[in-house]
């Protein structure tokens, strides 16, 4: 009985384990990435809403159409489109409205990665744009790749990363030209309420399956259960590093925005 108890608690925390190092880490950036985009706002006041709707230009474009990708993906039916509307009532510079049948477990399993796509394909996006603008700094970033092992090894990579984009070549315009359009495509990769809530009914769904399969995988074989749970950890650092381009872009906005605040506050006196 005893012996029992200690294998259903391990199962569980690798279950725990899984899912965190999974869905998990793309929340916890969602929640970094709203929390940068709020504090910019608070920054900029009024002025903020008008640099994000310049940014919106090649930004929001690029976060409904990631909505769009998936709902292609786990079937839904697009109903409607905008991908810039600078003239929103609700706020919004862009949506996209779909359906999808309700008794379809993929369909519903699709809700959470539609409602996350922001994060995922926009951060692929920037990986691209630095592959085909940059491609040094991409090589740099595949080889140090390799390298992460644990947590420790995941902040000397971001530093590497950042070097190579902005220090080998300054001299040429495609840093500068990375730099806007990565801080634009960034800066419009939060999650919106109404993703959120679109995505937490998958996300119910998704755990609730992998709980499933994981007890299936976990009483045929621990020690597959065990190689599953590393797998995730080394995906979800992975998941982090090309996360990590969007928050470096994100705190390099932040941190514009509260320079020019220093800078022409005196002025409004």
């Amino acid at each position: 009985m005893i012996l029992g108890k200690y294998v259903m608690i391990d199962f569980l925390i690798g279950y725990l384990c899984q899912i965190g190092l999974t869905v998990g880490i793309i929340a916890l950036f969602g929640f970094v990435i709203a929390s940068l985009r709020k504090a910019f706002c608070v920054i900029c006041g009024r002025g903020g809403n008008k640099i994000l709707l310049a940014t919106g230009i090649v930004g929001t474009p690029i976060h409904e159409l990631s909505h769009a990708l998936m709902c292609i993906i786990f079937g839904h039916k697009i109903t409607e489109i905008k991908l810039y509307q600078p003239s929103g009532r609700d706020g919004a510079l862009g949506y996209v409205n779909h359906s999808y049948n309700r008794k379809n477990l993929y369909h519903q399993i699709g809700n959470f990665f539609i409602g996350t796509a922001p994060i995922v394909v926009g951060s692929g996006v920037l990986v691209l744009l630095m592959g085909l603008l940059l491609p040094h700094a991409f090589d740099t970033m595949i080889t140090d790749l390799s390298g992460i092992s644990e947590i420790v090894d995941f902040f000397p990579f971001v530093i590497s990363v950042m070097e190579s984009i902005f220090l080998d070549a300054m001299d040429t315009w495609q840093p500068w030209v990375f730099l806007v359009l990565a801080i634009m495509i960034a800066g419009h990769m939060e999650m919106s309420g109404a993703d959120i809530k679109g995505s937490l009914g998958g996300l119910g769904i998704l755990s609730f399956l992998w709980l499933l399969v994981s007890g299936a995988v976990f009483l045929l074989s621990s020690g597959t259960f065990e190689e599953i749970t590393s797998a995730c950890a080394s995906f979800a650092l992975i998941l982090s590093a090309f996360f990590s381009i969007a928050i470096i872009f994100l705190l390099i906005m932040l941190v514009l925005a509260f320079l020019i605040k220093l800078i022409i506050s005196p002025f409004r006196r």
